[in-house]
């Protein structure tokens, strides 16, 4: 099932853990994104973890551990909210094998959803793949912004695979409580359908023989994170 946005905005919680693998994956699709799944906006989930993609020329790799996607409709506050009061009360206990703190962020769009023609034909996001670029956006955006959704992301996702492209700064939405939100000026999220090497293979060869030039406003290096999926795509209920 494809969601539908009005307004996307997005959640991640990157986070670390103690004792074997199959303990923390059960307990994250059994236990803990169905606790959230009524919560306010709250359209749909996915875990991600650092693929083993080459990195490209000129960015730096992140790797702030295992990734969860909440991707929700409208303003986060009523999702924060639920979570931090299911937290306070404890309806919803974090185990002793997730390292504290985690990190965590609240997202807000600055661009439109940027689609290729392969979006439409998707049946089910389980075998997403996505791209995370960090990058600094000056005060004064505008010629960053028309770079970035009228030149760049077209380019990108002329690349195999790519599904869709958006653009993000940090939600003035308040973190919650004992999290750390890494500084993140502005994020750009590719969405590939299935492995990232040949769109990776594609973006450095249009590198290299010039047909993408990067200007001299993005600073190098710039931060990287690719990510491969680890569950399916987790719809709430009700996702049309």
């Amino acid at each position: 099932m494809i969601p539908a946005f009005r307004d996307r905005t997005l959640f991640f919680a990157f986070s670390t853990f103690t004792g074997e693998r199959a303990t923390f994956d059960r307990w994250y699709d059994e236990e803990h994104i169905p606790q959230v799944m009524d919560s306010p906006g709250m359209v749909g989930a996915q875990r991600f973890v650092v693929a083993d993609t080459k990195p490209l020329s000129g960015t730096e790799p992140i790797d702030y551990g295992h990734a969860a996607l909440y991707e929700l409709d409208g303003s986060p506050a009523g999702f924060r909210e639920e979570v931090k009061r299911m937290l306070m009360s404890g309806d919803m206990v974090l185990p002793d094998f997730m390292i504290q703190p985690f990190k965590a962020l609240f997202l807000e769009p600055v661009s439109e959803p940027h689609h290729s023609e392969r979006f439409g034909k998707l049946e089910d996001l389980d075998d997403r793949h996505l791209w995370l670029v960090f990058s600094d956006r000056p005060e004064d955006s505008a010629e960053y912004d028309k770079w970035y959704d009228e030149e760049h992301i077209p380019q990108v996702l002329s690349a195999p695979g790519f599904v869709r492209a958006q653009r993000f700064v940090t939600s003035g939405v308040k973190p919650l409580p004992g999290v750390v939100t890494p500084e993140v000026s502005h994020l750009a999220i590719y969405e590939t359908s299935g492995d990232l090497g040949p769109m990776r293979e594609d973006v450095k060869r249009q590198l290299i023989s010039g047909d993408m030039v990067l200007p001299d406003f993005m600073k190098l290096p710039f931060g990287s994170m690719f990510l491969r999926p680890v569950s399916p795509f987790f719809p709430a209920k009700g996702t049309k």
